[in-house]
Parts: C-alpha cells; sequence; structure tokens
C-alpha cells in the first residue's frame, strides 16, 4: 500500500467517523457485479472488520470456513446458507473453523454486513480444496484514531444533524 493510499484511506475517516449508504459510489465494484467496502477498526494486524458486501442474484459460493469467529446482517435481500434462507433484518453468527453453505444469493441479490473478529480470518478455506495463498487485506477504510471523550468539545460535531 502506498503512502497516497494511505493518505486517502485515513482521509475518509476524517473527524472520528465514517458514514456510508448502500448505494454509495465509493464500494468497489467488481466483474461479477458484486460490490464491498472494507473497514478496518485499529491499525493492529488481528484486529476486527466489517465488509459491507453486495451480491447479484447470481452469486454462488461452495461450503466453507473462516479463520475467526464471523457474523452477517443482511440488509437488503435475500441469501441461502445451507439449507436456511435469510432475509433482511436476519443476523447470522458462525464460529472460528466451523463449516457452513453452500450460499446461494436470493433472486433479488443480498446486501449483507459481514463482521470478522480477526481480519486475518477474512479469507474462506473452501471444504476440500487446496487453500491458495491469499493476499493481505487493505482496508477501503481505517478508524484508528484514539480520540478522547469530550475532545474539542463543540468542534467534534459538524453541525450537519444539529436541527436548524
Amino acid at each position: 500500500m502506498t503512502t497516497t493510499d494511505l493518505a486517502s484511506i485515513f482521509a475518509v475517516a476524517a473527524r472520528g467517523r465514517f458514514e456510508t449508504f448502500l448505494d454509495d459510489p465509493r464500494w468497489k465494484t467488481f466483474e461479477d457485479g458484486s460490490r464491498s467496502i472494507g473497514i478496518f477498526f485499529g491499525e493492529e494486524e488481528d484486529g476486527p472488520a466489517v465488509f459491507g458486501y453486495q451480491v447479484p442474484s447470481t452469486y454462488r459460493f461452495p461450503a466453507h470456513f473462516h479463520q475467526t469467529h464471523y457474523m452477517t446482517v443482511v440488509l437488503a435481500g435475500s441469501m441461502r446458507v445451507g439449507r436456511t434462507w435469510y432475509r433482511s433484518g436476519d443476523i447470522r453468527a458462525q464460529e472460528q473453523g466451523s463449516v457452513y453453505g453452500p450460499e446461494e444469493a436470493g433472486p433479488g441479490g443480498c446486501t449483507m454486513l459481514n463482521i470478522f473478529g480477526d481480519r486475518r480470518g477474512f479469507w474462506p478455506s473452501v471444504v476440500g480444496a487446496d487453500q491458495p495463498e491469499y493476499p493481505a487485506v487493505d482496508p477501503d477504510v481505517l478508524l484508528r484514531t484514539v480520540w478522547q471523550p469530550g475532545q474539542a468539545g463543540a468542534e467534534a460535531a459538524d453541525g450537519d444533524d444539529a436541527p436548524g
């Protein structure tokens, strides 16, 4: 990662927060039509991470597991995991190393938040397959500043949400 890349990542998380929305153009788009944004909490190698992930109706993924505890919150659409369908508002948690799947997106695709206890366990391990050497995962957003409670008083609020 270059210094310029780091500067842009830090700039996004200015003033102690980051905000996004489902149609945010800052989410990366991939060849299969899926979209994602990765948010890291802290600079620790083993820190937690959240990935917003939007998959098209054609999304399929075989049975797999992760090397960390993991949770999915379905925001929109639906996703079948094994024999169970999950819809908007559903939450599922998975223990580190426990196998789940296969996965199949519903007819309208699926938008979800995937939360990883340890970002190093982000990559899936497909059951019965040789595991490739995955590259390090770089964040799209890195929240790294430790703010002091009440720091700068009124300066901490930008007034965007203040009643007029």
